[in-house]
């Protein structure tokens, strides 16, 4: 084939991405002073990696030393289902997370992609796959390649497909033609999601407050979360897909392609909090979510978020577990446990806090003083 782009674009489509856009290896200037400026701000909070060498992000040579260009690809994980109803039990599962892990179902076929084109390509001699888990800019490299832009709700906005996309790389060691286009942004006067936010994360159009965002408080997070955000949580168990929803371009949303990622293939759109708070440790956890997103946050961070949603949706029924997770060994889930029984059962409260009130964890201490006020 005299035409490497459309050999691309061919072989893309017989590993299963639909979207795929090329840009050259060079460094991503322009995404560099914006990250730079938003961790100067302190938006990122304790996600401390992404302030260490901000220059290595915007640029692929630290993935691949030899790359020339770059391949951004988009998997579309969008899925349908029944309307969120928490029937005083249910927390509520972003929309990414509803399948298996995205990582180990997207990385193994980016790397048979780099593979096959290393092959096919004249002069190509090395790949190397990357998938959201790697120091790099990726949606920076989409955007110059010309498959979407930046919404002002942060996400990487693609017209008439909509941002329920995840985004692979793969790298290659030859030059090949760009894809790049003039970035337009669609989002003209239009801030459905700025307002739709339950913590008011954005500080304006463009701009997250990670320190405020669910999906970071559930996820990346792993502390205590604030005070001021657990009732805005609602029923958001682990992610948030609010200003997502809200968009009016994923009005566009199809459903995926990929069965790896359907609901029917991981947790779905909406967990048992009893069931959750009964997990008694970390290799009950482990078991029940192998092989989806869910671990990310261990089994101290997604109790803490259980905890707090269970008082949010009004789950009486998870009194008697929270009682016993205010012994439970991790300080996380105990200072948790009793915010969400001080919201359930004024009396059960009391009583676990004045045992916790001499609690080692000073969290829990303080937590307890609270409820004894």
């Amino acid at each position: 084939m005299n035409d490497p782009l459309a050999l691309v674009r061919e072989t893309a489509t017989r590993h299963g991405f639909d979207v795929v856009g090329v840009t050259s290896g060079a460094p991503l200037q322009e995404a560099l002073t914006a990250l730079t400026a938003w961790c100067d701000a302190g938006h990122e909070g304790s996600m401390g990696y992404l302030s260490r060498d901000p220059p290595q992000r915007a640029d692929a040579r630290t993935l691949m030393k030899s790359v020339r260009s770059v391949l951004t690809l988009a998997v579309n994980y969008w899925h349908d289902a029944p309307a969120f109803m928490s029937e005083a039990r249910y927390g509520r599962v972003a929309r990414y997370a509803w399948g298996r892990d995205y990582h180990d179902v997207v990385i193994p076929r980016l790397e048979a992609l780099g593979r096959d084109l290393v092959d096919a390509l004249p002069g190509a001699s090395r790949s190397r796959a990357a998938c959201d888990h790697s120091p790099f800019l990726e949606r920076a490299a989409a955007v110059r390649a010309g498959l979407g832009f930046f919404g002002k709700n942060t996400c990487l906005l693609m017209p008439r497909k909509g941002s329920w996309w995840f985004l692979g790389e793969v790298l290659l060691d030859v030059e090949l033609p760009g894809t790049e286009s003039e970035t337009t942004d669609h989002c003209g006067s239009c801030t459905d999601c700025l307002p739709a936010c339950p913590t008011d994360a954005f500080t304006g159009p463009y701009v997250l407050d990670a320190r405020r965002c669910i999906s970071y408080l559930t996820i990346e997070h792993r502390g205590s979360i604030p005070h001021e955000h657990r009732e805005a949580m609602g029923p958001w168990l682990f992610g948030c897909d609010v200003c997502q929803d809200v968009c009016p371009f994923n009005r566009f949303a199809t459903p995926s392609p990929w069965p790896e990622l359907a609901p029917d293939q991981g947790a779905g759109p909406r967990l048992d909090l009893l069931e959750l708070l009964a997990l008694e440790d970390d290799a009950a956890f482990e078991a029940r979510f192998a092989g989806t997103p869910l671990l990310r946050p261990r089994r101290r961070g997604l109790l803490r978020n259980a905890a707090i949603v269970a008082r949010n949706v009004e789950a009486t029924a998870a009194v008697p577990i929270l009682e016993a997770r205010t012994h439970d060994a991790e300080p996380l889930v105990r200072e948790h446990a009793l915010w969400a029984l001080a919201g359930l059962d004024a009396t059960v409260a009391r009583r676990s806090a004045e045992r916790l009130v001499s609690d080692a964890d000073e969290a829990v201490r303080a937590e307890a003083a609270a409820v004894l006020s």
